[in-house]
């Protein structure tokens, strides 16, 4: 029988449905509500996943038994004498790229009550102190306090791939670099990111009510404020910070001129979903295949995926890109030539944000990185993060290597062997299985004696690549298992997004880095891949095109493997591209997604698979349509 009591518990429900699902229209801010089961799940302030555990007493004290001095594997393993360039001719994109994607997921802070020293040995060829100090990371109240009880940590972030770098991860943050005029966040001269003054402004007073930015350097200068606290960390994430404010602006403005009724908060909301969605695509379509992870196919949402990190991927693993660091920051023109201040080193740019001004802005950083080729993933790390790292020229530097080998112990993340065997790996016998290189090998085994007792990060820097990858076993499927989490674990990936038309989706999904980039700086040219890097006299220009709809050439023609198609847009859209044989056979499609201006599309026609003769390529939009001929040869 239908009671008016269980009617009264239907209408209840309906409307706590109704509520629920347009309260989550779009993200939280903080992260929270993602999983409507586990509502904390990857929200800011959340509890890091531990896979392993080794502290002494099983909670707490820091095992460093058959251990050795951090500062002396780092002078004799990790010292590198000049550049040792990627193989693979992977670009700075790769590393700052990097960069931007960890501090957009992981944060854990540090206690300043409990130092963690690093010895100095005697005869350091650099410091002349006693000790490194730095600091334990916070542990959560109530944990390391007994057996089985072991230390935990806080994410100070959302763990989503969310833009929580561009937006912020708590609501005082958010609503402080939003301008609240438009949907637009708020910028300074030059379209820059907003200093931390009354009005975002260089030369205004300092705004209390700012935002906490990071300023190890103790230099008291004005920052820029961003949606992570460590944005001002080198100008290279500066410049990425920057990018995707601006995109979010024009977006802002695009979504204002075909929407005209769309409140503030609406057209903020939409472009931060857009921001997001961008980020993830670059992440899973172009950053993450350029360095060789790749992910299972996507199949749509698992509310039982936890997508926290790791504190193996937090204080390990990610810390991979310490390696592939320059220490030279290359800032480049438009033609391709250094301006006149000259390159940066990277130790002159901690934490100086001034020397964007001093710069012209952003251009000649997102410029130069393009060009130059990252480090190698190996044991090595320039003296700039191994000697002077947050130097700022006081001699009083830190060593990045070092740290990350106390940072591991600090968190209690078990030896690289064991660590191994937790994902699924087998055990190494001794060092020559784990590196090709027998004088590392030697060196290890003489610091460690044993491989049963190295440093994680130690060993998934040395350990031998996977064929045709930049990475070792380990570094790749920790890598690749919270990728996956990331992704699986979230609701509002823009894959799964309903708020999302598969039209745009399909946009988002063709949106590469590069594009976000000549969308947003002054720059003429830049390869369409930026991961991999390329000489400015080497990037394809291709014909000079009249500036008509839709105006297109193949270069070159007779095509190659190599061959592209600029097209000129007079509009953003998304574009079709066919190739007919002589006989209309269609034998090759893209889709794909151009910007107003010249657009290089990469047009794969491995000439193996293709006979000589003529070719008709079709490029269509909604309401338009382009042919060309072309020939192989």
């Amino acid at each position: 029988m239908y009671t008016k009591y269980a009617y009264l518990c239907w209408v209840i429900a309906f409307f706590a449905c109704i509520t629920g699902s347009q309260a989550q229209e779009v993200r939280t801010i903080d992260g929270t509500e993602n999983n409507l089961n586990n509502p904390e799940w990857g929200a800011h302030g959340s509890q890091l996943l531990r896979k392993t555990v080794d502290y002494l007493d099983g909670s707490s004290i820091i095992n460093n038994e058959f251990k050795p001095n951090a500062r002396k594997v780092s002078n004799t393993v990790f010292n590198q004498t000049g550049l040792i360039n990627d193989a693979d001719n992977h670009s700075d994109y790769v590393w700052s790229f990097g960069q931007f994607l960890d501090h957009d997921i992981s944060l854990v802070e540090v206690n300043h009550q409990e130092p963690l020293g690093i010895a100095i040995p005697f005869d350091d060829p650099v410091f002349n102190v006693d000790t490194i100090t730095t600091f334990r990371s916070l542990a959560i109240e109530g944990t390391g306090i007994g057996p089985n009880n072991p230390r935990q940590y806080r994410n100070e972030v959302t763990a989503f791939l969310d833009a929580s770098a561009v937006y912020g991860s708590t609501i005082e943050r958010a609503e402080w670099l939003r301008t609240f005029n438009n949907g637009k966040l708020r910028t300074s001269d030059g379209d820059l990111l907003p200093w931390n003054t009354i009005t975002g402004e260089y030369n205004d007073e300092f705004d209390p009510s700012a935002p906490f930015m990071e300023d190890p350097l103790r230099s008291g200068d004005k920052m820029f404020v961003a949606g992570d606290a460590r944005a001002n960390e080198n100008p290279l994430l500066i410049a990425l910070h920057t990018i995707f404010v601006r995109e979010h602006n024009r977006l802002c403005d695009d979504f204002k001129a075909s929407n005209p009724n769309w409140t503030d908060e609406k057209l903020y909301q939409e472009s931060r979903r857009m921001i997001g969605a961008y980020i993830q695509s670059i992440t899973y379509e172009e950053w993450l295949p350029s360095i060789n992870i790749y992910i299972p196919e996507y199949n749509g949402y698992r509310p039982e995926v936890d997508p926290a990190i790791t504190n193996e991927f937090s204080a390990a693993a990610f810390r991979m890109g310490h390696t592939l660091v320059n220490g030279q920051i290359v800032r480049m023109d438009n033609d391709g030539e250094l301006i006149d201040e000259g390159n940066l080193s990277l130790r002159q740019g901690f934490f100086k944000p001034l020397e964007i001004l001093f710069s012209g802005g952003i251009e000649p950083f997102a410029k130069g990185m393009a060009t130059q080729v990252q480090q190698e993933m190996d044991a090595k790390v320039i003296d700039d993060l191994r000697n002077f790292l947050f130097d700022g020229g006081s001699g009083n530097g830190l060593d990045l290597a070092a740290i990350n080998m106390a940072r591991g112990r600090d968190r209690g993340i078990a030896d690289y062997n064991t660590l191994r065997e937790t994902y699924g790996l087998a055990r190494l016998n001794n060092f020559n299985n784990l590196t090709d290189d027998p004088n590392q090998a030697a060196l290890l085994e003489n610091h460690y004696g044993t491989i049963d007792n190295l440093d994680p990060w130690v060993g998934m820097l040395a350990e031998k690549h996977i064929q045709n990858s930049m990475f070792g076993e380990l570094v790749s499927i920790i890598i690749q298992d919270q990728f996956q989490a990331l992704r699986d674990g979230d609701r509002f990936y823009y894959e799964n997004d309903p708020a999302l038309s598969a039209s745009r989706k399909a946009k988002i999904k063709n949106t590469r880095l590069h594009d976000i980039i000549m969308r947003n700086c002054s720059i003429d040219a830049m390869q369409k891949n930026v991961f991999t890097a390329m000489p400015h006299n080497d990037i394809p220009e291709g014909p000079e095109l009249i500036p008509t709809h839709l105006e297109a050439a193949l270069f070159p023609n007779p095509v190659d493997a190599n061959t592209q198609l600029k097209v000129y847009g007079q509009k953003d859209e998304a574009v079709t591209v066919q190739v007919f044989d002589m006989h209309g056979r269609e034998l090759y499609k893209l889709s794909d997604f151009i910007v107003e201006g010249n657009n290089f599309l990469n047009i794969a026609l491995e000439s193996k698979d293709w006979t000589k003769g003529f070719y008709t390529l079709v490029i269509r939009t909604e309401d338009s349509f382009k042919t060309l001929k072309f020939t192989i040869q």
